[in-house]
């Protein structure tokens, strides 16, 4: 038994996926892909505040006076 084609303009798509289906998809995937990339920004952000790359000794004994207070919140 053969398969029929979708009706509509949507027939013989990559996808197989409708307009509406794709447009959903895609959607969520920007959606998924800000937040995973925001968190990951934030991730480096404190990461850098913790052991700043290229680092001098000022820029260490800065990040420390600055991450202190912080860890002592956490703690």
């Amino acid at each position: 038994m053969a398969e029929t084609p979708m009706a509509g303009s949507e027939a013989g798509t990559l996808s197989g996926l409708t307009e509406r289906e794709a447009q959903e998809f895609n959607s969520l995937f920007v959606t998924s892909f800000l937040a995973f990339t925001g968190v990951a920004v934030l991730a480096h952000f404190l990461v850098w505040l913790w052991r700043p790359w290229l680092q001098t000794p000022d820029t260490t004994a800065a990040s420390l006076d600055l991450v202190q207070p912080l860890l002592s919140m956490i703690s």
